[in-house]
């Protein structure tokens, strides 16, 4: 029998890529038939970006056209491939179709509001998140993936501004850099929540960033973070709003199993100690933070074939220490 899970992460990228071209390889706008319009506009209409009701361009239309526009490359990815597609699909509906002039596109394209998109696509993820089947969680809890990425754009004095070059490279030479944070559903690979900001600066780190999102995280939700996010304030915060906390141990934080209330091999309980209020923190929130947590720490060995032995050191939420 074939094993379900990819040989290499190249190979789950292929597996990807088919499920995309056989969705976008439809004619007209695929979207259309998953996006409501009447959804996408009063979404839109509560961000003040409805626009061209009754035009060709209208804000259902480019949100459609746009989204398949972007999951696609090449000379598909033209802005005249866009044109084209929207005229098929007005063919199909039987009203006006526009010409191939992309000028009007490009331009309605343009008004799309950053704001609706946002909350249109997390909407459209919390929606498949609860029409989850109960076989797709883990033991009945919603599991949310958090991790951190970077990425470039274009050499504009306007992303230049707004989101600066790393200070290692010299001007010119360097491409402007955001920093983002995901929050990903296990349960159906949708992102719940994202957000970004400039690479560095005050308040620009990913802990900041996944605080700007922790209403994302529902009561009796798991976060499931890397080391960066393990620290005392992040889960106090989380624990605060009924989150649980699965989160790899930070580097900086020293193991000793043989402390704490002993559980099994490389597994006990051990009490951190509330630190001194962050400066982005407010003296009501953090009269509200517990001044000890208990934790359980466990130590896992990965065993990979053709690759190095690692032990990684866990932390997960007990209870609170009075």
């Amino acid at each position: 029998m074939a094993s379900e899970i990819p040989d290499s992460p190249r190979q789950g990228s292929r597996d990807f890529q088919l499920v995309v071209d056989a969705f976008l390889s439809g004619e007209g706008l695929p979207f259309a038939a998953l996006l409501d319009a009447e959804k996408i506009e009063r979404v839109f209409a509560k961000h003040s970006g409805l626009y061209g009701r009754n035009g060709i361009y209208t804000t259902a239309v480019m949100v459609w056209s746009f989204l398949a526009q972007v999951l696609r490359d090449g000379k598909e990815a033209s802005c005249q491939a866009a044109v084209a597609r929207v005229v098929g699909f007005c063919e199909q509906q039987g009203t006006e179709t526009p010409t191939h002039d992309t000028g009007d596109y490009c331009r309605a394209r343009a008004k799309l509001s950053e704001g609706a998109l946002h909350e249109l696509s997390c909407e459209a993820a919390e929606e498949l998140e609860l029409a989850a089947d109960a076989g797709w969680l883990w033991k009945g809890k919603h599991a949310k993936l958090i991790d951190g990425f970077t990425f470039t754009m274009p050499d504009t004095p306007a992303n230049q501004a707004e989101y600066p070059q790393q200070r290692s490279q010299l001007p010119g030479v360097g491409l402007p850099i955001a920093r983002a944070v995901a929050v990903l559903s296990l349960a159906t690979g949708c992102v719940m929540n994202a957000a970004y900001g400039p690479y560095r600066g005050k308040e620009t780190g990913e802990s900041a960033l996944l605080r700007s999102m922790l209403a994302s995280l529902k009561a009796d939700d798991i976060a499931v973070m890397d080391r960066y996010y393990c620290s005392f304030m992040m889960i106090a915060l989380l624990l605060t709003q009924g989150t649980h906390t699965c989160a790899r141990k930070h580097q900086f934080r020293h193991s000793d199993f043989r402390r704490g209330r002993r559980l099994g091999k490389y597994d006990h309980l051990i009490v951190w100690t509330r630190p001194q209020r962050p400066a982005w923190m407010d003296e009501e929130t953090y009269a509200k933070i517990p001044e000890t947590l208990e934790l359980r720490e466990i130590r896992y060995t990965v065993v990979e074939r053709g690759r190095r032995t690692r032990s990684i050191d866990i932390i997960t939420i007990f209870s609170i220490a009075a």
